[in-house]
């Protein structure tokens, strides 16, 4: 009872500290509730925020707490069907076998001998003018087809947040096999960059501002790209309507781990990259894959982790045809012999040192396009 009338005091001598303790468990209850719902696009950094800040993000956004109470307990994007939750089997695909000759070649053709016709008369017929040979054209190269999954991702890995490598290598090793060229700085004058805060990086510490058009902000995802609206520039739609743009590059993802699964990341990229090629179909468009973590990171988080960007990437790459759309990995020279980023090159295991922007730089010179 004292202490019960101790608190009663208190509380009436300070009733404002009362009425932000139970706001602050109010908003973090509201916002673990609706990050597999009404805030699942919502990216979120543990690092940097408090989890309550998810709720007051969203009423920036015009999402209220009151919509929990109509919203799906998991949505469809999200669902998964439940004939594949915790299955390992990887059922066949139907989507191409890399490697295959899927050409015809036209059949051979043989004129058939000139015939002469004998007579009574000494005089003999003039033979018959052979047919003349019908070539059938070569056929034009077969369309690239996007594959199709190995499998699906389990219930199980969707709850513990990890991404599934559904796809394998299969698209990485489709996209090395084009033949890039190297370029020189001024390859970038009609280039148009997208990203997160690396690009923010890529543009602060290289040339390459001087050259291309930069949209890239911190905390930027795949889920924001088409109607962010980047200030002094407008949204990519109305950038893309009033200028020419030869190549269009995009690295995002490293905000999204954590967030749905790899079919629902792939999704809205596979969404992004086609509005970007309708929008503008005479560019390049550059899939970058997202950078690695160092070794550290890797080992101790359950989210940041190098197995769920591979299994990403490996996603994306899917989607390079090699004649508008091409897959870049700046991995391969960022990282140490793990695969991991290098801890020399960053400064706190996610982001690259200033200096070391120019090894992405020299990269992409290394990796143009006809």
């Amino acid at each position: 009872m004292k202490l019960i009338k101790k608190c009663f005091l208190f509380f009436k001598k300070c009733p404002l500290f009362f009425v932000l303790i139970i706001t602050g468990i109010l908003f973090t209850s509201v916002s673990l509730w609706g990050m597999g719902t009404i805030y699942r696009e919502q990216e979120y950094n543990p690092w940097k925020a408090p989890v309550l800040s998810v709720a007051f993000t969203g009423l920036k956004e015009e999402i209220y707490p009151w919509q929990l109470w109509s919203a799906p307990s998991d949505s469809a994007e999200n669902k998964i069907p439940e004939e594949s939750a915790g299955t390992e089997t990887l059922p066949e695909t139907d989507g191409p076998k890399w490697g295959e000759d899927q050409g015809i070649l036209p059949p051979s053709y043989q004129s058939p001998t000139p015939v002469i016709t004998p007579t009574p008369v000494a005089t003999a017929t003039p033979a018959a003018a052979a047919p003349t040979a019908t070539v059938t054209p070569a056929p034009s190269p077969t369309p690239y087809v996007r594959p199709t999954p190995l499998r699906a991702s389990t219930q199980s890995e969707y709850a513990n947040h990890i991404s599934a490598d559904i796809y394998g290598d299969i698209g990485v090793l489709h996209a090395a096999s084009y033949d890039f060229i190297e370029v020189d700085e001024s390859y970038f004058d009609d280039a148009l960059f997208i990203g997160d805060s690396r690009t923010v990086g890529l543009h602060d510490y290289t040339d390459l501002s001087e050259h291309g058009t930069f949209l890239c902000e911190t905390a930027l995802t795949i889920h924001k790209v088409l109607k962010h609206d980047f200030k002094g520039h407008g949204t990519v739609e109305e950038i893309l309507a009033a200028n020419d743009y030869g190549k269009i590059y995009l690295m995002v993802g490293i905000n999204e781990l954590g967030t749905g699964t790899t079919e629902d990341f792939l999704k809205k990229y596979t969404e992004v990259v086609d509005t970007l090629h309708e929008l503008e179909p005479d560019a390049k468009i550059f899939i970058q894959a997202n950078m690695r973590v160092t070794d550290k990171l890797h080992a101790k988080d359950a989210i940041f982790n190098n197995n769920n960007i591979n299994a990403r990437n490996n996603a994306i790459a899917t989607l390079a045809d090699n004649v508008n759309i091409f897959y870049i990995d700046v991995n391969e020279v960022i990282c140490n012999e793990q695969g991991n980023l290098s801890e020399e090159y960053t400064y706190d295991q996610i982001h690259l040192l200033g200096v070391y922007n120019d090894l992405w730089k020299q990269f992409l010179m290394t990796r143009g396009v006809t």
